[in-house]
């Protein structure tokens, strides 16, 4: 199993903190995580697909983990997308393999959009733009989180485990929702992922702008779709959402995984998937 390091990219828009697996003379896979996550939701895959000829790097968005918080007004899919091609460049990397979940993928869509030259692939994980207004609802729902403060990190994760939603749990979870917490002047923990960067990125990817990027996905890329549905709501992605997405860019493969928006991310079949799209 690779070992990862860490390292800080300082960014135009900020500074954004990363974990790399796998040689740093290695070809890219650049990973994005979703709304309120961190660069830990690609440990699973990163373990499993680095290698001596294999490097990803994994970063924490702006207003997450151990990343800058900026100014409101300063997120959106655009300035993720240009943040991302740039980490890009500061890792030296002309062209890389994209990988994005969840909200990741739309910023990976926008980075098509905005130079598609440099995207060697594309993977999106279980978002495309389009969604179910109850899975969006139960995704707003699960920001709340972000409000606690607890005397124990362990009670911060059973609790999030106790709702359900996050299925099937394992370790990997501890390590996601662990990472996101941080210890206050008095003693107790809250998590440093920023609240209102989450949501104005919420508003950002609900307007579905992101859709008219579709056609600009012409390089080798993979949609992988849940099909459980996550908290009693809908699929983030439907399958006449696919099927569209796929008219227009034709070249696309979509693979069902059943598994939720959540389980997905740790799914060996999508670890396959992946690893045969990189190569």
């Amino acid at each position: 199993m690779p070992e990862s390091t860490e390292l800080d990219l300082k960014l135009a828009s900020g500074t954004v903190h990363a974990r790399r697996w796998g040689p740093t003379d290695a070809p890219l896979a650049l990973c994005v995580h979703g709304l309120s996550a961190n660069a830990h939701a690609f440990d699973y895959l990163a373990e499993r697909i680095a290698g001596p000829g294999r490097q990803l790097v994994a970063f924490d968005l702006r207003g997450r983990g151990r990343s800058e918080i900026t100014p409101p007004g300063s997120y959106g899919l655009t300035s993720h997308a240009q943040d991302a091609l740039e980490a890009a460049t500061l890792l030296g990397a002309d062209r890389f393999d994209y990988l994005g979940w969840s909200l990741g993928a739309l910023i990976g869509i926008t980075a098509a959009g905005l130079a598609g030259e440099r995207l060697r692939s594309l993977t999106l994980i279980d978002h495309i733009g389009t969604v179910d207004p109850a899975a969006y609802a139960a995704v707003r729902a699960g920001l709340n989180r972000l409000d606690a403060v607890v005397d124990d990190p362990a009670d911060y994760l059973a609790a999030i485990r106790g709702a359900g939603v996050v299925t099937p749990w394992n370790e990997y979870w501890d390590r996601i929702y662990r990472y996101e917490l941080g210890e206050r002047a008095d003693g107790r923990y809250s998590p440093v992922t920023d609240k209102a960067a989450c949501i104005e990125d919420l508003a950002a990817a609900s307007t579905g702008e992101v859709t008219g990027a579709w056609a600009k996905i012409t390089m080798p890329a993979l949609l992988l779709r849940a099909t459980v549905p996550f908290g009693g709501s809908g699929l983030v992605v439907s399958e006449a959402d696919a099927v569209a997405l796929r008219r227009a860019a034709p070249g696309l493969r979509v693979l069902d995984v059943e598994r939720n928006h959540f389980g997905i991310i740790t799914d060996d079949g999508v670890v396959a998937a992946v690893g045969e799209l990189l190569g």
